[in-house]
């Protein structure tokens, strides 16, 4: 039997040619781009607020941070001074006193209180001659002659026992009394004006303040 030449070559195979077709079409499409959203990426996420940064730490190139600013200028606190501490002063003269001249010194408080300013002053001479460098009784003395209206001998005899108590305020404060007193019976307003500031600032001691 004879088989014919086709039968034995059978046609050409069509796989060659889709496979060219295949590639053909392959090559004239471009691939699709990819596509790149234009919407941020941050939509819907919760943006952290920037901080400072720590000890030690540079802050971050463009990152904001709050701080309260450093005053210039700090106002002074007030301190109140402490309290002017006095030494031990005698305060009497029966601190500092013989019987004598505390005796005598009694015999002129009577005698000034009844108004024997002559027999007082006496009283207080003799005993300033006992204890001559007694302010106390310099002092009343002082007081004796601003009541004689001695003026000019109230305010000597009263400068002599502040000099003679060498800063006790107690005994200064009477003197600087009877200065003033007898500086402005005499019409020195301006001395009576300085005398009573001297006054004032024992005071001020003896309160503590």
């Amino acid at each position: 039997m004879r088989i014919g030449y086709k039968a034995c070559f059978p046609a050409r195979s069509a796989l060659p040619v889709v496979l060219a077709a295949s590639l053909g079409l392959s090559a004239c499409v471009t691939p699709t781009a990819q596509r790149t959203s234009s919407w941020p990426d941050n939509i819907g996420r919760t943006i952290p607020a920037p901080t400072a940064p720590g000890p030690g730490q540079n802050p971050t190139p463009g990152a904001s941070t709050a701080h309260t600013p450093t005053p210039l200028y700090s106002p002074p606190v007030a301190v109140a001074p402490p309290p002017k501490v006095l030494p031990a002063y005698p305060k009497s003269a029966d601190e500092i006193s013989s019987q004598a001249v505390l005796s005598l010194m009694k015999q002129a408080r009577s005698a000034r209180a009844a108004g024997q300013y002559d027999q007082a002053s006496g009283a207080l001479e003799r005993a300033q001659r006992i204890e001559p460098r007694n302010y106390f009784v310099w002092s009343a003395l002082g007081r004796v002659y601003l009541d004689k209206k001695l003026y000019d001998n109230a305010e000597s005899v009263a400068m002599k026992s502040n000099s003679l108590a060498r800063g006790n305020v107690y005994v200064e404060l009477e003197n600087w009394k009877v200065i003033a007193a007898a500086r402005q019976a005499q019409g020195d307003a301006i001395g009576a004006l300085q005398a009573q500031v001297k006054v004032d600032e024992i005071q001020r001691d003896l309160a503590g303040g």
